[in-house]
């Protein structure tokens, strides 16, 4: 049935064990994020025969369904409202505030649990963290985990480029590393792990120029799709199509290419200025922005060009339209986002072949 997304087994997998290879060939942990594909439990099972050290979602509804025997970890800050089940369906978080600390230390006693903590550090990209500057803050906060007896330190780590478009360079991880060097000397403990890295640090690691001291990274969209946004560039090494989407059409008709008549927003409020270009062999295919916005596909035929979309339709022009009829399927590799969109999508099929 169509739409449909179609994960590819045996290229995801390759993807996984070459990005983990890397890592481990520098002692690194390798954290895989399943968000991209909400955990799908058929994607899920290749990540289980994979070499890859621990599992990340961004939502605990994700982490708390899998049955998995590595360690979760939840990289989205934790909601007050959600702490019982975050104690219960991840073993690590990512945290910034005192009164989050305070809450999941009094539920992992309720719980009987031991729950570990990442501090999460702003190292620029201001989006979550505490600030990298503001050490009474950072201060507080590792004296009210190293006080809490069902709560462990297990380091620190980072996020960049995701907000601010910050890239990942030798300044903000040596930043971060003296980030924990000054925990560590200020309270005499050692941190296992320094989180630095994402796919925003991926040609630092090909280059063998990422510190040996940060040891821990969290990946998604480089073994995903094999790209690297902020960097803006595709990963040679690394499959690109492990997942195609799939759309069918369901009308293909020769249209004018400007619409007909007095001219106000369309459904969305846009007021859009269409070319004349004359006659167009125009298709319809069976998805719209309920499921996924166009500019996050590329499409495998070079004749398809994306003219819009409405929330249940895409409308396309076919440069070469001989070769197609009602109820073909055409392809689409996808960009980060596509995958998020269309996996919780849940109108869109998804398939592991």
């Amino acid at each position: 049935m169509y739409p449909c997304v179609e994960c590819y087994r045996k290229k995801l997998l390759q993807n996984i064990e070459t990005v983990t290879r890397m890592m481990h060939a520098d002692r690194k942990i390798m954290c895989a994020v399943v968000k991209g594909f909400c955990a799908d439990d058929s994607v899920m099972e290749i990540l289980e025969e994979s070499s890859v050290d621990w599992i990340a979602d961004s939502r605990i509804e994700d982490l708390a369904k899998l049955h998995t025997r590595k360690p979760r970890f939840l990289i989205r800050l934790s909601q007050p409202c959600e702490i019982k089940d975050v104690v219960a369906s991840s073993e690590v978080s990512f945290e910034s505030e005192i009164e989050t600390l305070q809450l999941l230390q009094e539920e992992a006693q309720r719980q009987h649990k031991n729950h570990g903590v990442i501090l999460a550090i702003d190292m620029g990209d201001l989006r979550e963290g505490i600030f990298f500057q503001n050490l009474e803050e950072l201060d507080e906060a590792v004296e009210t985990i190293l006080r809490s007896p069902n709560l462990k330190l297990l380091g620190i780590g980072t996020n960049l480029g995701c907000f601010g478009g910050v890239m990942t360079d030798l300044i903000n991880m040596q930043g971060l590393i003296d980030t924990a060097s000054h925990i560590e000397h200020k309270f005499s403990v050692t941190l296992p792990y320094i989180s630095g890295m994402t796919t925003a640090a991926m040609e630092m690691i090909e280059n063998k120029t990422m510190p040996l001291q940060v040891n821990h990274g969290r990946f998604g969209e480089a073994w995903l799709i094999g790209f690297d946004s902020v960097d803006n560039r595709r990963l040679a090494y690394l499959h690109d199509d492990a997942f195609l989407f799939k759309a069918q059409i369901i009308e293909l008709k020769e249209k004018p290419s400007r619409p007909i008549g007095h001219i106000g927003g369309n459904a969305y409020g846009e007021h859009i200025e269409y070319k004349n270009e004359g006659l167009m062999h125009r298709a319809l295919l069976a998805f719209g922005t309920q499921d996924v916005k166009y500019e996050y596909l590329v499409p495998l035929d070079e004749n398809v060009e994306f003219i819009g979309a409405s929330s249940d339709h895409t409308i396309i022009s076919l440069r070469n339209a001989d070769q197609y009829k009602v109820g073909d399927v055409l392809a689409f590799k996808l960009k980060y986002h596509a995958l998020l969109h269309l996996y919780t999508s849940k109108y869109v099929k998804k398939y592991v072949v």
